[in-house]
């Protein structure tokens, strides 16, 4: 849809520019401003569509005042997927052609067709141009009765030599010795790629014979100054009886409508002073520049941050209800300061309707439904905690312990695990037969004997990542399988692939497949609903219908959203990260993390306590730095306390616990946060992505990825790779 609205403001745009030739040009005797107003417009209605610009502008919107009946409670259970109707029929039973999936085969079919045909034009040209004779004027000759005569291509000259007397030849080789010099073959091979492109638009063949019209002018204009005008007239007449068959890629020297030609040469000069007309072409480019490339973006006035003081406070109050949300979540009713608050809990946390506590507030969630006539709906925000205390002062938020295990399933049902070299055994040839993996704790042997890899890039102690399947426990904490789905370095600089086995278990694009088969959403829920304005880098995945943009403006249901990355779903729904919303009421909300949901046309904006900068004794920040870190002899996984705004999944069977929002734990004395957080039992590593590291005022660690070793007290930084 892209390419075929491009193409339609390329045909719009040669259109405003060749009306405007017409209309005030095609008269006028400045035959080489003429040629360079067909070419640069011709070359201008094909670059303007390609620019994109953004302009702002601030409106004043007038806030609606919200009755107490508009903010709604968030719902006490999760909603039930409607049942689908067996009677509904989703697919139609006969299929039909459609010729609108077809259009885009059918265009490019005739446009290589086109570009082929002019293609074989040219290699017939060149095959006569081995014969050329070299004058003295740099034209080459090339004797020829049949086809195309009299006419040229760059410096040769194809000329029937038979019925031109001396005087006629030289008349017309300085003729066309003009069109060599001013280089009008290549406008005739711009010409070419144009039709190929806009074949089905007819303004580009009446671009084509104006410029060739043009190149006539321009050539008899000084072609007559040097033989007298009624003599040069009069050759044209004879010759316009003699003339064959010609080829689009060659000037024929008496090319119709000679009639036009002749009028010229006895057309009074142009006064110089109409060139000014030109100038009148700026308004056009204007017009196409402003309605092709220029959206603009209506932004209400911006009003002042209206920052939660609740969140990073400590509220002490009395649990009045807990009503469940889902069984992840849990939802208090807390009575703290004359207020009631609706705060989110797991439900591992053990907290009793009555029970007196201090919360911890780290972050509030707030929803906000627009309704077909563009007003608000807002509901009743969620707060979130980092922590709990009962009356007596003891912690409430601890974590389940989970048994540790040598490796983690993914959805697909691979294994997967994070380990390091501890051996490679190699044949004679140099081949690798075995892989072996340690952790301190489990060993994984792999057998890739038939992947025929000498695995030159990985090493013993290098740190690795494998997929895998097929696994067997051939003693106490050691494993063997002969399936490597996949081996990747830490970082991912390297990697081994089975390339048999990869593809049933991840698509071409590296996300893991449902049940062996990629997914392809099949409906755009945002085509209708989300408008790209702006992006300073943008990463498709097409089969998925994912689409990632980083520093992007978009457009959602005539709302300005603009965030530092956006990834939205073709089946529905945005997610986006240090974004802002500006709202129809004239608010702007900025939010860390920002959801849209397309089926409900909701907005999901969390809100995160902010710490105040201070100066750290020692920074580190970016990919590539290790080090270590103080923690007690007995710190493991199981024993961190931690919380999340988004989600908290924990998996005793796999041996995994995922944070994701805004995830905080606590290791000692270094506190850590990031958008997910991800605890690792069986290797006694916490990864945290995009967050930081921090011990109090003194130290700090900051990148994409920090990956915390419990077991050796170390850490490191890396870059995320997908």
């Amino acid at each position: 849809m892209d390419v075929l609205m491009y193409l339609l403001k390329v045909s719009a745009g040669l259109v405003l520019f060749f009306a405007f030739y017409i209309l005030f040009l095609r008269r006028l005797t400045f035959f080489r401003f003429n040629r360079m107003y067909l070419l640069l417009t011709l070359l201008l209605s094909f670059l303007i569509p390609t620019l994109n610009f953004t302009v702002e502008r601030t409106v004043i919107v007038e806030q609606p005042a919200f009755q107490q009946d508009e903010f709604i409670l968030p719902a006490a259970q999760e909603v039930a997927a409607a049942p689908v109707d067996s009677n509904v029929q989703l697919f139609p039973a006969e299929s039909s052609f459609n010729w609108l999936a077809a259009l885009p085969y059918i265009y490019v079919a005739i446009a290589i067709f086109t570009l082929g045909l002019a293609l074989w034009r040219l290699t017939e040209l060149i095959r006569y141009t081995k014969h050329g004779i070299k004058l003295a004027n740099g034209l080459r000759l090339v004797a020829k009765d049949n086809g195309f005569t009299n006419c040229s291509f760059f410096n040769y000259v194809f000329v029937a030599q038979s019925n031109l007397t001396p005087a006629e030849l030289e008349v017309l080789l300085t003729h066309e010795s003009v069109h060599a010099n001013r280089l009008h073959s290549l406008d005739k091979l711009l010409m070419v790629l144009a039709k190929s492109v806009l074949w089905f638009n007819p303004v580009v063949y009446l671009w084509e014979r104006a410029m060739e019209q043009v190149h006539e002018y321009e050539a008899d204009e000084l072609t007559s100054s040097t033989f007298g005008t009624h003599s040069y007239a009069s050759l044209l007449l004879h010759l316009a009886v003699e003339n064959k068959a010609q080829s689009a890629l060659v000037h024929n020297f008496v090319k119709s409508p000679i009639k036009d030609r002749i009028k010229m040469l006895f057309n009074l000069k142009s006064n110089n002073m109409k060139k000014v007309i030109y100038l009148l072409v700026l308004p056009v480019v204007l017009v196409l520049v402003w309605g092709f490339t220029v959206n603009v973006v209506e932004i209400p006035a911006v009003s002042k941050d209206n920052n939660d003081p609740v969140i990073g406070q400590k509220l002490e109050g009395v649990v009045d209800s807990i009503t469940v949300k889902s069984k992840f979540a849990e939802l208090i009713h807390f009575k703290a300061n004359g207020q009631t608050f609706i705060i989110e809990k797991f439900p591992f946390i053990k907290i009793n309707t009555g029970d007196k506590l201090t919360i911890v507030i780290n972050g509030k969630r707030n929803t906000i439904k627009f309704k077909d006539d563009k007003s608000l709906i807002f509901e009743t925000p969620t707060y979130t905690m980092s922590q709990a205390y009962n009356a007596k002062g003891d912690s409430l938020v601890m974590r389940p312990k989970v048994e540790k295990h040598a490796f983690l399933y993914e959805g697909n049902k691979a294994r997967y695990a994070t380990s390091k070299i501890s051996k490679i055994e190699k044949n004679s040839s140099g081949y690798v037969n075995k892989i072996y993996l340690n952790d301190g704790t489990y060993t994984l042997i792999f057998n890739v004997t038939e992947l025929k890899t000498k695995a030159v890039n990985f090493k013993i102690g290098d740190e690795a990542e494998v997929k895998f399947i097929g696994e067997k426990l051939i003693s106490n904490h050691t494993y063997l399988s002969s399936k490597l789905i996949a081996m990747y370095s830490v970082p991912k600089n390297h990697e081994l692939i089975n390339k048999n086995l990869y593809s049933r278990f991840y698509s071409s694009e590296g996300f893991q497949k449902e049940n062996g088969k990629d997914f392809e959403p099949k409906i755009d829920q945002l085509a209708s609903k989300v408008r790209i304005v702006s992006f300073a880098k943008k990463k498709l995945f097409p089969k998925r219908g994912i689409t990632d943009l980083e520093d992007a403006v978009i457009m959602v249901n005539g709302v300005k959203m603009e965030a530092k990355s956006i990834r939205l779903f073709k089946e529905g729904g945005i997610n986006a990260t240090d974004a802002a919303v500006y709202l129809p009421d004239g608010n702007t909300k900025k939010y860390r993390l920002l959801m849209y949901n397309t089926s409900q046309n909701t907005f999901s904006g969390y809100e995160y306590a902010v710490a105040k900068d201070r100066k750290l004794e020692s920074a580190i920040c970016g990919p590539g730095h290790e080090g270590h870190l103080e923690f007690s002899k007995d710190i493991a996984t199981t024993k961190i306390p931690y919380s999340a705004l988004d989600s908290v999944k924990v998996n005793k069977i796999l041996n995994n616990v995922l944070l994701s929002g805004k995830a905080k734990i606590k290791l000692e004395k270094y506190d850590i946060q990031g958008r997910v957080i991800f605890l690792d039992h069986t290797n006694n590593l916490v990864t945290v992505y995009y967050g930081t590291l921090k011990e109090a005022d003194k130290f700090k660690i900051d990148a994409e990825v920090i990956e915390v070793d419990l077991a050796n007290n170390t850490y490191k930084t890396k870059n995320y790779l997908k």
